[in-house]
């Protein structure tokens, strides 16, 4: 009997993304802002689908690369190779540096924290012997099984990503630092090797998606578009645990 893996919890999650952010579908159920379009749900779900949570061989180099990213974040000795002192730092990049960097490992933080939600969540299946490919009914029986606040934890970390991508003032910032991480680095390869520099590359990559994204709209749109991610998310929860009680 072939197991439930990570692997096939995020390709399932990744159909239900899907679903679930049909326009037709989310006017229907939710009270959607007249500034949110049809085309502004499309571009969430885009980003949401091959940036967030891209199939599950690119998502693995992704939370590969945020390790690495998070081993400089954690160590001052390694930061500062980078960057000199807090002096230096402080008069390249201005007050906000500490701010940045902290905004951009939270942000990233935000994305590996669902590997425990889909561990837990082949666990189950593999307990009640739900095998490959899953059903939406094995889906959901399965998130139903988490508790509550496991789920919650999850669309909180989703809502601080989003939360972190749409500050672009902020994030512009993080995403300067970053280039700037790569520039040193990449200029003492005996000190930093190819791989570490490439994790902070997809790294940053990610944060600029996001950028590229949100720092079109203005303060009320982006501020409605977090909204309503969070809100369709928890629709969606308290859906399946309602129908699940139900029966």
């Amino acid at each position: 009997m072939e197991l439930t893996t990570d692997e096939h919890i995020i390709n399932k999650f990744r159909e239900m993304i899907a679903k679930r952010y049909d326009y037709e579908d989310l006017i229907k159920r939710l009270d959607v802002p007249k500034n949110i379009s049809e085309a502004n749900v499309l571009e969430v779900k885009d980003y949401f689908l091959n940036t967030i949570y891209p199939p599950a061989v690119e998502r693995k180099k992704l939370e590969e690369a945020f390790g690495e990213l998070a081993d400089y974040v954690r160590s001052p000795k390694k930061i500062w190779a980078l960057f000199g002192d807090m002096a230096r730092a402080l008069f390249k990049f201005g007050r906000h540096f500490m701010q940045a960097m902290r905004a951009g490992m939270d942000s990233l933080n935000s994305f590996v924290g669902a590997k425990n939600f889909e561990a837990s969540m082949a666990a189950i299946a593999n307990k009640n012997s739900i095998v490959p490919p899953m059903s939406d009914e094995d889906f959901e029986d399965t998130l139903y099984q988490l508790p509550r606040e496991e789920v919650e934890k999850f669309i909180s970390d989703v809502k601080n990503l989003f939360g972190a991508m749409v500050n672009t003032k902020l994030l512009q910032k993080t995403l300067d630092i970053l280039q700037h991480v790569i520039e040193t680095m990449e200029k003492k390869p005996q000190t930093f090797p190819k791989k570490d520099v490439d994790g902070i590359k997809l790294g940053k990559e990610l944060l600029q998606r996001g950028y590229d994204i949100f720092s079109k709209y203005d303060e009320a749109t982006k501020t409605a578009m977090v909204e309503l991610i969070y809100k369709n998310e928890m629709w969606y929860m308290e859906d399946v645990y309602r129908r699940k009680e139900d029966k």
